[in-house]
């Protein structure tokens, strides 16, 4: 009985022994050294889309782009993350804009993926839904202009009106009536959601007449309500900030025209629509040609001013979206543009010498509820937008100002500092051009300037959650993601050439 013993014990020994060396046994490592950008490793052969963009309630077949490799000068540095499988189910996202395309990453760039295929004449910030979920689109094909959903990730889109028939025929005549209701619709601002749900939307269509009019879709119904029908040709639509009016402008191209037909020469006039009850609402119409809209006061208030080649813009008032009674909001002239920060509603403009009511040179900021602006620098900028993802004012060539005025980005190199960028961190994002070459560059907190990657580009944009990755659009259409503290460069995908925006979604 012990000799059984010891030779089971003997052979339970031998049986496992080679089992409790393998698990004891060391294991090599795998992991790669760790990098603040993500690497996606290729996961599939990409897809071709279709040429023209579909007008079923099918999805896009869509091309998905996850490999990845170095931008000069900066060295690809590998990381241990794993690639995501997908586009994030409930945003944010990134859209991207491209002459016959639109695409949409996740927010760091990964994932790059056609969310769209076709002529797109819609500026992305207005095409987007409050909600982010869905985007309204004006595209172009050959039988004329269409009015398109396209939801938010699926691709899954559907055709909401057929808003103009404009052939190749019919582009030949640039001054037909025809031709004048297409370039209303596709050249201006023609779409506006409602606030809130976005449950309506605003859109400018020829659908039952010769000109551009006034149209909304309800997107519980389904139905498409015409409310405006004049001979004037409607353009940018502008909804009240309670959701109650539609403001809208109403211009013509009258003769003589020589040279190249770019905009309307003419301004017709102003109106308003009651969205719950359809009536429309003259308003007094600004002086000028030019169809001059600044924003909103308030829910019942909107701001224009008037133009003229002496003295540019001047006059500067609120008026009230029913009775159409204006208030002074500033009298002094400026340069051509005055435009509003959503955070705060303060306005920025250029002063216009040359007008005996100027301030003279400079860049001015007049606060909201006041009417004597102040001076933020004393050269003129050429040209003043906001920028709502880095929620700065940009005043070109000179810089970039907060919404109160307190804090200011100068460029790095002065009239050779182009697509700034600014991120939720405070880190800076720059375009240099200098002897037709690029180079991107980027400032974090108090640290120097640091060249990440070399060549042209046509967007920069930092990721809408931490403010930490930058992404870079070059002009070729190649996405690159670059991410704090080293910023190495890394190809996230490839896109069409001339990316014309890049935005996040709500």
């Amino acid at each position: 009985m012990h000799n059984y013993s010891k030779v089971l014990a003997i052979l339970l020994v031998i049986i496992f022994l080679p089992a409790c060396v393998l698990f004891s046994r060391p294991v090599a490592s795998t992991t790669m050294p760790t990098s603040p950008a993500k690497v996606v490793q290729s996961s599939s052969t990409p897809n071709t889309g279709p040429a023209e963009l579909a007008l079923t309630d099918t999805p896009f077949p869509r091309i998905v782009i996850d490999t990845r490799t170095p931008l000069p000068p900066t060295p690809l540095t590998p990381s241990d993350t794993p690639a995501p499988a997908g586009l994030n189910p409930s945003g944010p996202y990134i859209l991207f804009k491209a002459p016959t395309s639109i695409w949409i990453s996740n927010p760091d760039g990964s994932f790059l993926t056609q969310l769209s295929t076709s002529q797109v004449a819609t500026d992305l910030r207005l095409a987007i839904s409050p909600k982010g979920d869905r985007l309204a689109l004006v595209v172009q094909n050959d039988q004329g202009l269409d009015l398109m959903q396209v939801k938010i990730p699926s691709g899954h889109t559907e055709k909401i009106a057929h808003l103009i028939d404009y052939t190749s025929q019919d582009a030949s005549d640039a001054t037909s009536a025809k031709s004048f209701a297409a370039y209303a619709i596709r050249d201006y601002d023609s779409l506006a959601w409602q606030p809130g749900e976005g449950r309506l939307l605003a859109f400018m269509g020829a659908i039952k007449g010769p000109t551009s009019d006034l149209y909304v879709y309800n997107f519980q119904t389904l139905k498409v309500t015409q409310l405006t029908n004049g001979p004037s040709q409607a353009v940018m639509p502008s909804w009240s900030p309670d959701g109650q009016y539609i403001l809208h402008f109403g211009v013509s191209w009258v003769p003589p025209f020589g040279g190249a037909i770019i905009g309307a020469n003419r301004l017709d006039g102003l109106w308003s629509v009651n969205a719950s009850t359809g009536e429309v609402i003259t308003l007094p119409r600004p002086l000028g040609i030019n169809p001059n809209f600044a924003g909103w006061l308030d829910a019942a208030h909107f701001i224009t001013y008037d133009s003229s080649e002496q003295c540019f813009s001047q006059n500067l008032r609120g008026v009230d979206v029913v009775s159409g009674k204006a208030t002074p909001i500033m009298s002094y002239s400026f340069y051509y543009q005055v435009v509003q920060s959503p955070e705060n509603e303060a306005l920025l403009f250029a002063g216009a010498p040359g007008c005996t009511n100027s301030l003279g040179d400079g860049i001015y900021l007049l606060p909201a509820g006041q009417t004597k602006p102040y001076q933020l620098t004393g050269k003129r900028a050429y040209e003043v937008s906001w920028m709502p993802e880095s929620k700065v004012f940009n005043a070109y060539p000179e810089a970039l100002f907060s919404s109160d005025g307190q804090t200011r980005y100068d460029p790095p190199v002065y009239d050779a500092s182009f697509h700034p960028a600014i991120s939720k961190q405070g880190y800076q994002a720059w375009q240099i051009i200098q002897n037709q070459k690029g180079r991107v560059v980027v400032k974090a907190a108090a640290g120097d300037w640091q060249t990440i990657a070399t060549g042209l580009v046509d967007q920069l944009l930092w990721d809408p959650l931490q403010g930490k990755t930058l992404l870079i659009v070059m002009d070729d259409g190649t996405l690159y993601s670059a991410a704090f503290p080293d910023f190495t460069a890394v190809k996230m995908g490839k896109m069409d050439r001339a990316v014309s925006q890049a935005i996040w979604t709500p």
